[in-house]
Formats: C-alpha cells, sequence, structure tokens
C-alpha cells in the first residue's frame, strides 16, 4: 500500500461526482486536476445524476473521460444510493483507498465515516454555500469553490445613422430638398421604444422577487441553470438547503418563476407578467326599499322552547398490547425503506461474493439498528432475490450477493 502523504506517488484514487449537487463546469476542471496532482492520476472518475443534468455536462465527460450512471426511472432520487454502492465495491474489490466525493451533501457523511474506518482517505469537493457544516469533522479534506457569479448582460443600441437625400441634378430641388427635415427610420425607433420602456416596474413585483432578480439579473435576460441558481440564492440566505428544498422554495413564486421540465426540472425562467388594465370602476348598486315591519298581535306569539345539546367528549383509552402493535407496525414501516446499500454498507464482506451465515448477516444488521433486536434479517434479504441468493441447507443457512 502506497503511503498517502506522499503528494508525488501514484495509488489508486476514485472521484465519484454527484452532478445533481456538484455541476458547475470549472469547478469540476478544477477538482479534477488538484485531485490528480495529489494522487498522481485519477484511475477512476465517474458522475450520478438525473439524465438532463449528465447530458447537459456531456462535454465535461468527454473531456475528463468520465463514466456517467443516469438514476434509475423511478420516482425516488437514486443518486446518492449508486454513489455509497459503487464506493464500497472499489473498495473491497478493486482496492481503492483514495476517494474524492464532489457533493458537499450530508448524506454522504456516513459513508466518509465508514471508509476511513477501513484505512481509506476522504476528500469532499463542493461549492461554498451547499456544502453542510462541519464537514471537516468527517472529510480528510475539504475544498470549495466559489459559486458562479451571474452579471447582467448590458445592451447597448447601435449608433443613429440618418437616412441622407440622394445628389440631384439641379440647384433648385437640392434646395428644396434641405427645407425638408430628415427623420430617423422608423426601425430605430421601434428598437428605442423597446429599450428605453421596461416591460414592467419593479414597484408592481413583490419584494422577494426583486432581491431575488437583484442577485441574479441574468434572470432577465433568459433561462438560467438550476445549479448556478441554486448556490448563490443559498449564499444569500434566501433558504436553507437542511429545511426547505429549492424547488418548493421557488414554488412560492410560481407566478413569476418556472422550472422546466415539471420532472426533475433543470432550468429557471422568469416570467414578465403582463401589464392589465385597470378594472372599470363598477356601477354604484341599486338601493332597495326597505320592507317595513308590522308587527304581529300577541295573540298571534308561539312560545317554543329548544333543548340544548352539550358536545359529547369520548375519551380513547389505548391498551398495552396495542402500544406494542403499534409499535411494531412502526419499527416495520421503517425497516422497509432498507436498501441494499444499507446491507453491504453493514455487512461489507457479502461484496466479496462469499457465502456468509444468516445468523451472522442478521447479527450485524441489529449492531448497525437495520432491523429490531427480536428480528431476524433472513426476510429483509428475501426482499431483493435479484441481489442475494439463500441456501438453506446444514448446520446453518447461508445467503451470497449476486451483484
Amino acid at each position: 500500500m502506497s503511503d498517502s502523504s506522499g503528494a508525488n506517488s501514484v495509488r489508486q484514487a476514485a472521484l465519484l461526482i454527484d452532478a445533481d449537487n456538484f455541476s458547475d463546469p470549472q469547478a469540476i476542471d478544477a477538482a479534477w486536476a488538484e485531485f490528480k496532482a495529489y494522487a498522481g492520476r485519477v484511475s477512476v472518475c465517474r458522475a450520478y445524476g438525473a439524465g438532463p443534468r449528465l447530458e447537459w455536462l456531456r462535454s465535461v465527460w468527454r473531456y475528463l473521460g468520465t463514466r456517467t450512471f443516469p438514476n434509475l426511472p423511478l420516482e425516488k432520487n437514486t443518486t446518492d444510493t449508486a454513489l455509497i454502492a459503487d464506493a464500497v465495491a472499489l473498495h473491497f474489490q478493486q482496492g481503492v483507498r483514495l476517494f474524492a466525493i464532489a457533493s458537499g451533501d450530508a448524506d454522504f457523511a456516513p459513508l466518509a465515516v465508514r471508509l476511513r474506518e477501513w484505512g481509506c482517505e476522504v476528500w469532499c469537493f463542493s461549492m461554498e454555500g451547499i456544502v453542510f457544516r462541519d464537514a471537516e469533522t468527517y472529510y480528510d479534506r475539504v475544498r470549495c469553490f466559489p459559486a458562479p457569479v451571474f452579471a447582467p448582460a448590458h445592451i447597448t443600441p447601435a449608433p443613429l445613422q440618418p437616412m441622407m437625400p440622394s445628389a440631384l441634378d439641379s440647384n433648385a430641388d437640392a434646395a428644396v430638398g434641405a427645407s425638408i427635415p430628415i427623420a430617423a427610420p422608423t426601425e430605430y425607433r421601434a428598437a428605442t421604444a423597446s429599450l428605453s420602456t421596461p416591460p414592467m416596474f419593479d414597484a408592481e413585483l413583490p419584494d422577494e422577487v426583486q432581491r431575488i432578480l437583484k442577485v441574479l439579473p441574468g434572470l432577465r435576460e433568459g433561462p438560467q441553470h438550476l445549479c448556478h441558481v441554486v448556490p448563490v440564492l443559498q449564499q444569500h440566505g434566501f433558504f436553507d438547503k437542511r429545511i426547505t428544498r429549492s424547488t418548493v422554495f421557488l414554488a412560492r413564486h410560481a407566478a413569476y418563476f418556472e422550472l422546466r421540465p415539471a420532472h426533475k426540472p433543470t432550468l429557471l425562467i422568469f416570467q414578465q407578467p403582463s401589464a392589465s388594465p385597470a378594472p372599470a370602476p363598477a356601477p354604484a348598486p341599486t338601493p332597495t326599499p326597505t320592507p317595513k315591519c308590522v308587527p304581529l298581535p300577541a295573540q298571534h306569539l308561539l312560545s317554543v322552547s329548544l333543548p340544548v345539546y352539550q358536545p359529547r367528549v369520548i375519551q380513547t383509552v389505548i391498551t398495552r398490547r396495542e402500544v406494542h402493535a403499534l409499535r411494531a407496525v412502526l419499527a416495520a414501516v421503517a425497516q422497509l425503506k432498507v436498501s441494499v446499500a444499507d446491507i453491504l454498507l453493514a455487512v461489507p464482506e457479502l461484496l466479496q461474493r462469499q457465502s456468509c451465515a444468516v445468523s451472522i448477516v442478521s447479527a450485524r444488521l441489529r449492531q448497525t439498528g437495520l432491523i429490531r433486536p427480536s428480528a431476524s434479517g433472513l426476510w429483509l434479504l428475501q426482499r431483493y432475490p435479484q441481489s442475494f441468493r439463500i441456501r438453506k441447507g446444514s448446520p446453518a443457512d447461508a445467503v451470497q450477493y449476486l451483484g
């Protein structure tokens, strides 16, 4: 094994990029160059994320020789799970001991801790405003790149070119032509009016929309990539990624900002509201005559007594047996979220394609908290028949990872 302290030694190094959170082309190029200068050679470079995002960065992947792994066609995002599974497999199958995770997402902190426990050196590349707090305690080295800054596009109108009269033969005609004023072309006047008259005053926009356009003036000129807009908004304190998602924040101003495409959006478009004419004043309502009340004689009055109903108070008593049953159901629901990557992280010996006793695997799953202390891991392994093979036999059952 090579010494990790030597910056010039060549070793097995892997750069794993979460393109959903780290997609600035300049930052990706700088991270790859810095990591290569330290390791000597980047033997594995892979990118994970949504298909449209990976397609947009195709030139970057071609330049760096990066393998791309788009998400599976599921409703849930599988970027984090795919990256975690590949990192564990690269360590045990190819002996990689130097990793760089380009994301800054806190979901990869447990992976970094486990890789360091196995003797690996783990780096983190991220963008300012995206990296989670205290990331230095989970990684050996954290490198943050500045978020891209957008400058407004300045439009300078073309200089005015007046239309000159053609040369005339007679002096009299020339004198007449000189007395007629020459106006600017109609096309230029139309262009000047469109530049000098804004489509809408900022005073009509909400305060938060005005502040967004102030820090992102490029939105007035055309669509902007969401991967560049989100770090700028987080850097200026519009929302906290740990509490609010970017799409949820922008959905508050759906009348002014549009996300495209609707499923897994990648672009943000500023929609200029059209100025609507002032509504015409409503006609004054015609007063209606108020009917006069005629008192009834006393003999025509009827006295009625209505019963008063009190609201019913329902007291529900839950027995101890029902409490234990509810707790068991909640624990079973939590265990349904355990994925194949979680099992491989808890039992890394399965990645070597060797048979392991089900009892040992169950004990490891209980130790990591993936199943209850009194539960067996056999039913959890049987949920993934395409990934695990269970062999019945004596003296104990065995399980093997299929890959």
